[in-house]
């Protein structure tokens, strides 16, 4: 049996939110973007950017596993509070699917929350998601208060034995790709973990090229009602690459010694574009 959520995850700056936007035309799915009290309100250490005050200085960490929920549940968390927040928000609607993207590091987490939901996970070009996570921590939109998810990112990165790249992370776009290395590494390590039918990876580059093959690979996966027409309806005017693509804006130099290999991995080249023969296929 299916639970009422889904879950649509990526490291930020993806394209998660175009993605959960196009979701979200299906008759059958309430889309739910950026709704943070879901997670920070019964889970308080899911509060990796210091929205609350009497958050900021719990010992919170980015990646969450199903040893923090069972930890957090002792310790006070209420998981019976998600579940009532998500009947909230998906009211009269069969499905809720929830975006935060920082969930990508915690795939674990959520599907020992909830074994039966479906994940929808997209990847992206780093160099591309670097370049735009630069873009938001320029206007301050990025690491929350005081820098706090930079902050545990860093920690994160000593703990990975990423001491030589953190070095090299003297400019935003640097610790963007540190960050976007980060997030595909341990969203692969958790999806490893998690049954095959319960997640479905997709890529940008495939969205932005032909919406509606990913919107009817989505329904699929989520078995909607109309099997993605909706979706498919709405693609077909408004998806369209709005930013540079990695073949276009040079890489920056400390690409090669901080992403390559995880970029590789995932079949791009690290000077822009994709990989003739890709070592890995979402």
């Amino acid at each position: 049996m299916s639970e009422p959520v889904a879950f649509l995850t990526g490291c930020g700056r993806s394209g998660t939110t175009i993605l959960g936007q196009m979701i979200g035309q299906s008759p059958g799915v309430r889309y739910l973007n950026d709704y943070f009290p879901i997670w920070i309100d019964p889970f308080p250490q899911c509060d990796a950017w210091g929205l609350r005050s009497d958050t900021r200085n719990r010992d919170n960490g980015v990646e969450l596993t199903e040893a923090d929920l069972a930890e957090a549940t002792l310790a006070g968390g209420d998981p019976a509070e998600f579940w009532r927040i998500v009947r909230e928000k998906r009211g009269n609607t069969p499905l809720l699917v929830e975006k935060v993207a920082l969930n990508n590091f915690r795939m674990r987490f959520l599907h020992a929350l909830a074994p039966n939901a479906r994940i929808i996970n997209i990847v992206r070009h780093g160099v591309e998601v670097a370049r735009s996570i630069a873009k938001r921590v320029e206007v301050g939109e990025w690491y929350g208060e005081g820098d706090r998810k930079w902050w545990l990112l860093e920690r994160l990165a000593r703990e990975r034995g990423l001491v030589r790249e953190l070095e090299l992370c003297t400019n935003d776009a640097a610790r963007g790709l540190l960050e976007w290395r980060m997030s595909v590494e341990v969203a692969g390590e958790h999806i490893a973990q998690i049954p095959g039918d319960r997640v479905l990876r997709v890529r940008y580059e495939d969205l932005i090229a032909d919406a509606p093959a990913v919107a009817t690979s989505i329904a699929d996966h989520l078995d909607l009602p109309d099997g993605g027409a909706a979706m498919r309806d709405w693609a077909a005017d408004r998806i369209e690459r709005k930013n540079p693509a990695s073949t276009e804006v040079p890489p920056p130099p400390e690409t090669e010694a901080i992403a390559g290999d995880a970029l590789r991995g995932l079949g791009y080249d690290p000077k822009g574009g994709m990989l003739a023969s890709p070592t890995v296929a979402p």
